[in-house]
């Protein structure tokens, strides 16, 4: 009797572990590769999966074969006997066979195109700044380092007083970091609010009311009847206006007036009520440090405003870049950042407590113990490690999530540029 060879059963399961596996690692990849690219200013360019599509088949067989060797097989006497008269011979072999075979096939589609560009391209809107910090991926100061590229200072009369840039290879670097980490002291956050866009001119009571028929596709549009306010006495006046929503950036007013005063004009203050935390006395001791400082935020004007501009997803791919092409150099640097909002659950804790740590770090042709991604490209390697010892996994998942809001409907191409099987 023949043995029957082992044969591995793939499962369901198996193949769909086995696939999420792939597509985790093909995401990290494709985001590290681009920041490498951009160390080196190559173009940045960007792969998805549009579609994925599994087979499998399990085909079962069972036979009995036999060969007899006896005087007069097709007696049943003759069967046993042989032609000496001895006990016949006769050889049986079962088989049974079992064959299992699955796999995938899936498009890789490219992202060079006009209408994943365009949102990539451009700055990042407050309302993605929003969804990005209510996750709580990464500390605010790692969230805020990749997406701000600026901070003004503006008086009430409209001019710049002074002016903080997101470029590490700036001299004043550390005066950007520090007017940043004030802001996050100072509750920085983004809000929604409302704005009303006049659709219509202004109407009396009578007139609104006797309009209403006419205003009906209006108002199922989105459209609705707002009061104006009016003087004490006087008759109602109405309007229709279009709700427009959006998002801005601000400050919680009780953490912004411990740290600032009434420097501030109200509009920097948030409308929605946040908890206040209590400020750290490392945020208040440097805006102490930096009131002596002409063009520092806490010796604004009074009624000043900070304007925050807020680089695009392709920028911030520059920026890692940028840090990158630091860490390499003859003279090496590394951007270190620095979490004021630990401080905040003991007002008495000192920052030399919670040093700053690299934003983010990627190894070349090193080899890492515990790597979280490795990639080769122009005849290197690059490895980022999977520990805490830096922000790099924090900024990974950030730029996951930045990546995925920037893939609006037809920015992946329903046909595919590759067909892999």
């Amino acid at each position: 009797i023949s043995g029957c060879g082992m044969t591995n059963s793939a499962t369901f399961r198996s193949m769909s572990a086995a696939y999420r596996e792939v597509v985790e690692s093909y995401s990290n990849d494709n985001i590290l590769i681009n920041i490498v690219r951009a160390s080196q200013k190559m173009p940045i360019s960007f792969l998805d999966i549009p579609s994925i599509q599994g087979q499998g088949n399990v085909s079962v067989g069972a036979g009995l074969g036999a060969t007899v060797y006896g005087a007069d097989p097709g007696s049943f006497g003759g069967f046993f006997q042989s032609w000496s008269g001895a006990t016949g011979m006769a050889n049986y072999m079962p088989n049974v066979s079992l064959s299992v075979n699955g796999g995938y096939s899936f498009t890789q589609s490219s992202l060079d195109n006009a209408t994943f560009m365009k949102p990539f391209l451009s700055p990042i809107m407050p309302e993605i700044v929003g969804y990005l910090a209510s996750n709580q991926a990464a500390p605010k100061s790692v969230l805020y380092s990749l997406v701000i590229d600026s901070i003004d200072i503006v008086k009430p009369n409209r001019e710049i007083y002074s002016t903080f840039v997101n470029d590490p290879k700036r001299a004043d670097y550390s005066n950007f970091q520090s007017a940043l980490y004030i802001l996050v002291s100072a509750g920085l956050t983004v809000e929604p609010s409302v704005l009303k866009m006049p659709m219509s001119p202004e109407m009396d009571e009578a007139t609104m009311r006797a309009s209403l028929g006419m205003f009906t596709a209006a108002l199922a549009a989105g459209v609705v009847a707002d009061e104006i306010p009016v003087p004490p006495g006087r008759p109602k006046k109405y309007r229709l206006v279009r709700m427009i929503p959006e998002w801005r950036l601000c400050l919680n007013k009780v953490n912004a007036q411990s740290l600032f005063g009434n420097a501030l004009s109200e509009e920097m203050y948030c409308k929605q009520a946040f908890q206040a935390r209590a400020v750290s006395r490392s945020a208040q001791e440097l805006t102490k440090m930096l009131a002596g400082n002409e063009g520092s935020p806490a010796s604004s004007p009074k009624n000043s405003t900070v304007n925050i501009k807020l680089r695009s997803t392709e920028n911030v791919f520059s920026f890692l870049g940028e840090i990158i092409s630091m860490q390499y150099a003859a003279d090496p640097k590394f951007v270190t950042i620095f979490d004021p909002q630990v401080l905040d659950f003991d007002p008495n804790a000192k920052a030399s407590d919670f040093p700053s740590v690299p934003l983010f770090v990627v190894h070349k042709d090193k080899r890492v113990a515990n790597s979280l991604n490795s990639l080769s490209y122009r005849g290197s390697t690059y490895t980022i490690s999977d520990d805490r010892e830096s922000f790099t996994k924090d900024v990974m998942v950030l730029l996951s999530q930045m990546l995925t809001l920037n893939k609006i409907a037809g920015s992946i191409p329903p046909s595919p540029a590759v067909l892999v099987r």
